[in-house]
């Protein structure tokens, strides 16, 4: 299926919506091809040493007639103008509703696609085409199917009129025609290719840019704002050539339409003044066949300018296309049953996985946690540890192995189910640009003020929240610039806690606490309500040392068990990282 007739898919729900516009373009064309008339009758009647009025009018005075024309060529554009106002304003209406819809989809579609997917995708350039090259839906059924439609039809009329008329003048209006298809069968591929560029150079610009404006901190700490600037100004640099390259075909392709047109209008005046020397054609006669030459050119003009407009929306659809015709990893398994309420009991089964297939991440994991049990993974960086809790909510898929949930496989049921009953506090802490409360109901959209709090102070964060001039009410910032490190942490852990999941995961939840706030939190959480089976990943030893088990992992392989004093005792790895941190404090 072509990128066209994907695109004009979209439109066939709305296919009455566009009839009924197209009935009023027909209109708004028939009074746009009277324009003329009025015109042509004060020139033919009225103009001449001899007044000669038309036996049919019903006037018999110059001033009547001459009035009669004026209203008639004031009516018949004000009908034109109201015909084409509403056909327009309707078109436009439901090219916005289709951009809406291939919006929803497009976003909703990178929603469902594994993370894998989003890993190796620079998020700037999904933005760009999200935003931006979406927009290429509207283009074609308001720039290109709308005027096709209108062109074509105003062409036809024209032609008809102006052959009944005279053959010879209209058959050479004709003469200039294949030129224009030629010259816009010439530039149309050219503008493609580089409006594609240019998609992809903006995309770039707005990479660069995010990238920037979101590491602001970095980048003046480590000095490199000239160096920043200059990758800028070089990104810039590559897009105005790109888009020089563009316009500059656009405007050789207007200075070649011009002068095909022009020469056309030239031969038909030189001809047609003949022929009203002749006694062929009336004064009048000639008028209307300038005046429709121009509304014949126009037409053909616009055309040219659509199929160059529609090559460029064309690029756009088509990298949007490359979003929906995905067809790696993608979350979706709604049709799968739910998950039952899971007690929390655990078990990971022989588990290996990779992110790329020449180097395993884990390798046969395999471990069993009893419902409400605390458990710990540590180890070395790259040991695996993240990935490990990444497979429980199957935000990555395990290449063997099984993870079971209650005795249950956990791929046989849907992820939303499956996510509803896990807490999560990631490694960065992520926030929405909002307020506390927003953050806090991110994970329970119907808690009330007196849990938002509870599970503030079960994080240890209850107490900046209430400095705060407006409490729950308090802005974050964009990426909770607002707070500090550890405040962000906590609150991240008030909002896992706020979701009372019975599987609680988090990944380095203390990095950004002082040890007494550290230690605080972990009391706390032994003391969470209906006791979640928690899993902790953590380089900080002190803070695991006491829960129920300790797995300890090495190139992605469960190399010891048990709790923190067994481990001690055992004189292996665990001892070696214990040993080393205690000498760092």
């Amino acid at each position: 299926m072509s990128i066209h007739q994907r695109v004009f898919g979209y439109y066939k729900p709305f296919a009455p919506a566009i009839s009924g516009a197209l009935v009023l373009l027909v209109g708004s064309i028939a009074f746009n091809l009277l324009k003329p008339w009025p015109i042509k009758f004060v020139i033919d009647f009225l103009l001449q040493d001899q007044i000669k009025i038309p036996d049919w009018l019903p006037i018999d005075s110059f001033q009547g007639a001459l009035v009669g024309a004026v209203v008639a060529l004031v009516l018949i554009h004000l009908i034109w103008g109201i015909l084409n106002l509403a056909s327009n304003f309707w078109l436009i209406e439901i090219g916005l509703k289709a951009l809406l819809k291939i919006r929803a989809e497009c976003f909703e579609k990178l929603q469902v696609f594994g993370l894998q997917y989003h890993d190796h995708q620079n998020s700037s350039d999904l933005v760009y085409r999200v935003a931006y090259d979406t927009q290429s839906i509207q283009t074609f059924l308001n720039r290109g199917f709308a005027t096709f439609v209108s062109s074509g039809l105003t062409l036809v009329g024209i032609f008809l009129v102006l052959w009944n008329m005279n053959h010879f003048l209209t058959l050479l209006s004709l003469v200039v025609v294949p030129f224009l298809v030629l010259a816009i069968l010439f530039y149309a591929g050219r503008i493609r290719r580089y409006s594609t560029k240019v998609q992809e150079k903006e995309s770039s610009v707005l990479k660069r840019v995010n990238e920037v404006l979101s590491n602001q901190r970095l980048v003046r700490v480590m000095n490199r704002r000239w160096f920043e600037q200059e990758q800028f100004e070089r990104e810039c640099q590559t897009s105005l050539s790109a888009n020089r390259s563009l316009n500059k075909t656009n405007l050789a392709s207007s200075l070649v339409i011009g002068l095909i047109m022009a020469f056309g209008t030239a031969l038909l005046l030189y001809f047609g003044a003949q022929e009203v020397q002749r006694g062929y054609l009336t004064v009048g006669d000639l008028w209307i066949f300038i005046s429709y030459l121009a509304m014949f050119y126009q037409p053909l003009e616009q055309l040219s300018y659509t199929a160059w407009a529609m090559e460029g929306a064309a690029a756009g659809a088509e990298r949007v296309f490359t979003i929906m015709d995905y067809e790696g990893v993608i979350e979706d398994d709604e049709k799968l049953p739910d998950l039952p309420g899971p007690r929390g009991e655990l078990v990971v089964q022989n588990v290996e996985f990779s992110y790329e297939t020449s180097k395993p991440v884990l390798n046969g994991i395999h471990f069993v946690i009893d419902p409400g049990q605390t458990v710990a993974f540590v180890g070395g960086t790259g040991a695996g540890k993240t990935t490990l809790l990444s497979l429980i909510p199957r935000l990555y898929e395990p290449e063997q192995g099984e993870i079971r949930v209650d005795g249950n496989d956990i791929s046989e049921y849907n992820r939303a189910s499956l996510r509803s009953h896990i807490s999560m506090v990631l490694q960065e802490t992520l926030l929405v640009n909002g307020s506390i409360r927003d953050n806090l109901l991110y994970a329970k959209t119907d808690a009330g003020d007196e849990a938002c709090w509870k599970a503030l102070e079960a994080a240890q964060a209850d107490e900046f929240v209430r400095d705060l001039e407006n409490g729950l009410d308090s802005l974050v910032g964009e990426k909770g610039v607002r707070l500090s490190g550890g405040q962000r942490q906590r609150l991240g852990i008030a909002r896992a806690f706020l979701k009372e999941a019975p599987i609680l995961l988090m990944d380095e939840p203390t990095s950004s606490l002082d040890l007494r706030t550290e230690a605080e939190l972990m009391d706390a959480l032994a003391k969470v309500s209906q006791a979640p089976t928690t899993l902790i990943v953590t380089h900080r030893l002190n803070t695991i040392h006491h829960v129920d088990r300790i797995f300890v992992l090495e190139d992605g392989v469960i190399v010891e068990e048990g709790t923190g004093p067994e481990l001690l005792d055992k004189k292996g790895v665990y001892a070696d990282l214990w040993y080393a941190a205690q000498k760092q404090v």
